[in-house]
């Protein structure tokens, strides 16, 4: 069909085309509209001859031609005499085609998945069927022309006498070469029409421009195959597709196929099903900073739909669904939908950020509010995706009396909301975003509100962080010490945001001008001593600035070039952190506690070993809590502290010093903060190790005055001049710098369990794993060693005690032999004693501790190992007793979830909580 390019309109201004573009047609008014439009063009121009024009070079000479293309019919040629026409037929078969060749071109390469699949559509038909080409394959079709285009330079054009219908040629269409098949010649117009096997493009090509095959164009399939669909609505030339195979044909012989529509969560306001289902509930009244005039917001969920979460898991059950495999780009803004796997199963979630390596992304449930981090990721069943949003954000109308918290708070569980309709007039609802309306409940008025649809993003309804509030019997550490009394605790999930904060720092960006830093800006902070930390601006001076940790509480002093510019991970990850008071502690006044006091040092060690532990509020202030250490006697830290409250440490500390080169802004910010500073390079390195040596303290302990004199009737210590000499110059080694040979990674392998005692409240074992018998028997001798000078009562050192991580030599109660531990913390006269060849733990008196020599620094063979399947619900006791007996198991040996630790997959596990085994 002839097409007159100049009726078309130029792309860019609407002016009528008297240029198009060489490779692809797609018009233009001048060159300059051209240039222009480059920039988009190149990525949808290809170099294929779908879009060469259709119209022959010469005249048909019969409309046969027409149907025979339409309908992939071979018309035969027209000799003035048969018997000429069957010698040139023999001849052309015989040179051109190949009899002996490989009739694979024949075939087309169809997809290799029965799902929906990205094709290309490389040529339309006018009766309906499209051709297409899987765009897995468009790759290796490009090397193939290039290959033709070298192999054909030494072959001769055919003479119009020699061609035939169906035998395999090649075609130079527009200065390129391709495989086609032809389909009809004519001898008197001198031209030949043809298929290009790889686009199903029907063109005329005059006989010198078809040249002879080589062998190895029939060795490879057809790369473009024939699809017809119910309609080819918003299907065009040179564009992809998603497509299915129904697995059946027309009459024919064409596949038949489905055309994937791309369904999107709506992500309006549910006006219309609100409107028939208006009942709601609060998921989540979001806490705000009230000296930031943050707005007071709730999440308030549907409960229309409340069966979606069931069907989505239903769904994906046996089939782990459609893998998310598309990344979005840095810059791309657009809302991504996918079914994330939480911990409570697969929930609709909308991509709020995301790390390449290890993958991991932060998303938004979409029907539950909240927040989650997760590695699986997948589509949503179609079935699904149409469903609005279930949640979204409310606040407070101007002119409200009282907090929206107290307004909610006295609802009852029908609360319902209804629409102002006079503030919808004129508007979309299908667009509708935000929307004045109304809460009830009991059918009578509580507040007006103004109703938003929220995409989490947290800065988008006005508030700073994602804040989680800690809750009750929630599992935390310490974060920070501020004093004696008073620290900081997170939850924790915190403790993989070290990690998850260098894996971004690429997505952040260096500051360039840091006049453009205000205080309360959300950094990340690159640390090359610690991992990154993300924080807020809190002082400036020049080109240093105090930054607070918004996830641990302690101040720092950075450099301008160790900012970076916030990314969206970094903005929305949740911040589940508060400073509290330690019950009863609280009360003593500062005057009474020494500086060195033991019950610090107690804080100090759960600190630095990040104990977890159960947080229980005061009922009658949530600021005060006490925390509960499972792993240690007694489990209250309140009771704990108290007794060694007056009681000064037995180890001297380095007094604190000033250091002269530091502005007042920064001595400052080091009397705040109990966590010293390591990322300000410009100090220098002396001042640098007094300000690791140094025990800073509160500022309101600061301004304290200091404790008079002990009187002169004070008894003297009853420590001996010798023994605080030898208790000082003590040669201390840690464990952290022995080395650790962890169980190797695999199946079925063969472990030794060293001890299982606590399993049922740990959740942990402790095991070994050695290649041969001579290196057990070299471990076998070395605790003999160890036993050996442990015995040796000339090492003892009169006073000795331990530091936190600290080896040493303890004599165990059960067998009266010594064996390597480590201190864990201690508690009055005795000391928590890890022993780390076995695993297991018992408070030693420190009588019963001496030093460990350097000869006794073997590497360490037992690994924590968490058991795949753990649940305190069931009956561990039982394979806590298995385990205990069985001491060699063989299991799958996989990564455990925290550093240097292991995780084992019984296969038997289910037959030993059955008791089958025991």
């Amino acid at each position: 069909m002839d097409v007159d390019i100049n009726k078309l309109l130029c792309t860019i201004c609407g002016i009528s085309a008297n240029l198009m573009c060489q490779r692809c047609g797609e018009p233009y008014c001048n060159d300059v509209c051209q240039r222009k439009d480059w920039q988009r063009h190149k990525y949808i121009c290809t170099l294929m001859p779908a879009l060469v024009s259709i119209r022959p070079i010469k005249p048909m000479a019969t409309v046969a031609h027409d149907m025979a293309a339409a309908h992939n019919v071979i018309i035969p040629k027209e000799y003035p005499n048969e018997q000429l026409a069957s010698m040139v037929r023999k001849l052309s078969f015989g040179e051109s085609s190949g009899s002996q060749w490989s009739q694979e071109w024949r075939n087309s390469m169809m997809p290799s998945t029965n799902d929906f699949f990205e094709c290309r559509v490389t040529c339309m038909e006018t009766e309906g069927p499209i051709w297409v080409m899987d765009v897995a394959n468009i790759e290796s079709l490009e090397r193939l022309t290039n290959n033709i285009a070298r192999s054909m330079q030494q072959q001769k054009s055919f003479s119009i006498h020699d061609l035939s219908a169906g035998i395999l040629v090649g075609a130079a269409v527009d200065h390129k070469m391709y495989r086609a098949e032809v389909l009809k010649v004519n001898v008197s117009a001198e031209y030949a029409d043809v298929r290009l096997i790889d686009y199903g493009t029907v063109v005329s090509c005059m006989s010198q421009n078809i040249y002879r095959a080589v062998q190895r164009m029939s060795q490879y399939k057809a790369h473009s195959f024939r699809v017809k669909l119910p309609n080819n609505k918003g299907v065009q030339i040179n564009k992809n597709l998603t497509l299915r195979l129904l697995g059946r044909k027309t009459v024919d012989g064409i596949e038949q196929a489905e055309l994937k529509q791309k369904l999107m969560v709506p992500l309006c306001l549910p006006f219309e099903l609100m409107a028939v289902e208006p009942a709601v509930k609060v998921v989540k009244i979001l806490h705000r900073n009230v000296l930031l005039e943050e707005p007071q917001v709730a999440l308030l969920q549907l409960k229309a739909m409340s069966n979606i979460n069931d069907e989505l898991n239903a769904s994906l059950k046996n089939l782990p669904g459609e893998l998310f495999t598309e990344v979005p780009s840095q810059n791309n803004a657009s809302t991504i939908h996918m079914a994330a796997r939480t911990n409570q199963g697969y929930r609709r979630a909308l991509l709020i950020d995301y790390i390449e390596e290890p993958r991991l992304f932060l998303v938004y449930e979409m029907d539950e509010g909240c927040i989650s981090l997760t590695s699986e990721v997948c589509h949503i069943p179609s079935k699904l995706v149409g469903l609005p949003l279930r949640v979204f954000s409310v606040t407070l109308e101007d002119n409200q009396a009282g907090t929206l918290e107290n307004h909610l708070k006295q609802c009852g569980p029908d609360l319902s909301i209804k629409f102002n309709n006079d503030s919808l007039m004129g508007k979309e609802k299908d667009k509708l975003r935000t929307a004045k309306a109304a809460l009830y409940s009991k059918n009578k008025q509580v507040c007006a509100v103004r109703a938003r649809s929220f995409l989490g993003v947290i800065n988008l309804i006005g508030l700073k962080y994602w804040r989680q509030p800690i809750e009750n019997d929630d599992l935390v550490y310490i974060s920070h010490v501020v004093n004696y009394k008073e620290v900081c605790i997170s939850s924790v999930h915190c403790k993989q945001y070290g990690n998850i904060f260098n894996g971004v720092e690429t997505k952040c960006l260096p500051v360039d001008d840091f006049k453009e830093i205000r205080i309360g800006d959300i950094v990340l902070v690159v640390c090359s001593s610690r991992c990154n930390y993300r924080a807020e601006i809190v002082s400036l001076d020049s080109n240093k600035f105090g930054v607070r940790n918004i996830d641990t509480g302690s101040m720092h002093l950075v450099v301008g070039a160790n900012l970076r510019r916030p990314c969206r991970f970094v903005e929305n990850l949740p911040v589940s952190h508060c400073r509290v008071k330690i019950k009863t502690i609280c009360n003593i006044p500062p005057e009474a506690v020494p500086p060195n006091s033991v019950a610090l040092q107690i804080l100090k060690r759960l600190y630095e070993n990040n104990m977890e532990m159960l947080v229980k509020f005061d009922i009658s202030d949530r600021n005060t809590v006490d925390l509960l250490d499972l792993t240690a006697e007694p489990h209250s830290l309140m009771t704990r502290m108290l007794p060694v409250l007056f009681t000064p440490t037995a180890v001297e500390l380095t007094p604190a010093e000033t250091l002269p080169s530091l502005s007042t802004m920064e001595q400052d910010l080091m009397k705040s903060s109990a966590t010293l500073n390591e990322d300000f390079p410009e100090v220098s390195a002396i001042e640098r190790e007094l300000l690791k040596s140094s025990v800073t303290q509160n500022v309101e302990e600061a301004s304290l005055p200091p404790l008079p004199l002990s009187p002169p009737t004070s008894p003297p210590t009853n420590k001996s001049e010798n023994s605080e000499k030898s208790s000082k110059h003590v040669q201390r080694y840690y464990y952290n710098d022995l080395e650790r040979r962890l169980l190797p990674l695999g199946e079925n392998m063969e472990v030794i369990i060293l001890n299982a005692v606590g399993l049922e409240n740990l959740g942990y074992v402790t095991a070994c794993f050695f290649d041969s018998e001579e290196e057990a028997e070299r471990l076998q001798n070395f605790l003999n060693l160890v036993a050996q000078l442990g015995s040796d009562d000339d090492k003892l050192q009169p006073g000795f005690l331990p530091e936190v991580g600290e080896l040493c030599l303890t004599l165990y109660s059960e067998d009266n032999s010594w064996y390597r531990g480590i201190c864990q913390r201690i508690t009055g006269k005795k000391a928590s004693i890890l022993y780390c060849d076995f695993g297991n733990v018992e408070l030693v008196p420190v009588e019963q501790i001496k030093p460990i020599s350097s000869e006794l620094l073997h590497c360490v063979y037992a690994t924590k190992c968490f058991i795949d399947g753990f649940d305190k619900d069931k009956p561990f006791v039982h394979l806590e007793k298995y385990l205990a007996d069985a001491n060699k198991i063989v299991c799958d040996v996989l990564e455990g979830p925290e550093p240097n630790s292991r995780t084992l997959k019984i296969p038997i596990l289910n037959e030993i909580l059955s008791k089958e085994l025991i």
